[in-house]
């Protein structure tokens, strides 16, 4: 029984772990395009080149991250399938199970191969 719960309790953190990442990026996501449309628009207007500049370097930030958003989304969903594997029979048919496969069944089609 000790098993179980300890097995459960992985399963559980490793899917909050990919579901706080993926919240994560689609966060970048949008931010990347809410700023290109700010230094589109900041560009048409005509602003301060140094304004432009600053507003460039927030874009490149926010890009970068969801570089980093995406390795690590990887990772966890290495993690995740690997806990399932591995934990998958003593918590077979648990609301943590499901929830770790459902959540794996989402991500694999988004991940670079």
């Amino acid at each position: 029984m000790a098993d179980n719960k300890e097995a459960l309790r992985a399963l559980k953190i490793k899917t909050g772990v990919m579901t706080r990442v993926r919240k994560e990026l689609a966060m970048y996501e949008q931010e990347v395009k809410t700023e290109t449309e700010k230094l589109e628009a900041m560009k048409a207007e005509g602003r301060d080149p140094h304004d432009v500049k600053q507003q460039d370097q927030v874009l490149g930030e926010s890009t970068m991250m969801i570089g980093d958003c995406k390795s690590r989304m990887e990772s966890a969903f290495n993690d995740l399938l690997a806990a399932v594997e591995e934990h998958g029979p003593d918590c077979e048919g648990s609301e943590e199970l499901t929830a770790a496969k459902a959540i794996l069944d989402e991500v694999e089609p988004t991940l670079e191969v």
